[in-house]
């Protein structure tokens, strides 16, 4: 179990961005404790806990911005927003169409799926 200067230095080292050297002297340690126990398994577990918990509540508030940039003036900056929460939502463009056949048998219908990837699903021709 981490005591009281562990965990606070875990926090001081995740949550306040400090240096070693300004943890040490804030807790009245020296950056050569810090270092050691860097090196011990439960302090570095605890430093992956609290980061993964950091970046949990940053996803929030970063997710809570994008929304809000939903709304903004700048069209631009609109459709960036919507196309980010669309491919984060699982709504991502395929990026080629898988065709199967035969050649022979099949160029007219390439030519027609080429045609209406062009023409925005519709040929032009109905």
């Amino acid at each position: 179990m981490l005591n009281r200067e562990q965990e606070m230095c875990i926090k001081l080292m995740i949550t306040e961005n400090k240096t070693q050297k300004q943890i040490a002297k804030e807790l009245k340690i020296t950056e050569q404790t810090i270092c050691n126990w860097k090196k011990d398994k439960e302090f570095k577990e605890e430093i992956q806990k609290q980061m993964q918990e950091n970046f949990g509540i940053l996803a929030i508030e970063a997710q809570q911005k994008l929304k809000k940039l939903l709304n903004s003036k700048n069209e631009y900056i609109q459709i960036q927003a919507i196309k980010d929460i669309l491919d984060r939502a699982g709504y991502k463009p395929t990026d080629k169409t898988e065709i199967s056949g035969s050649i022979e048998n099949s160029s007219n219908l390439i030519l027609e799926s080429i045609n209406r990837q062009l023409c925005g699903g519709n040929n032009g021709t109905k």
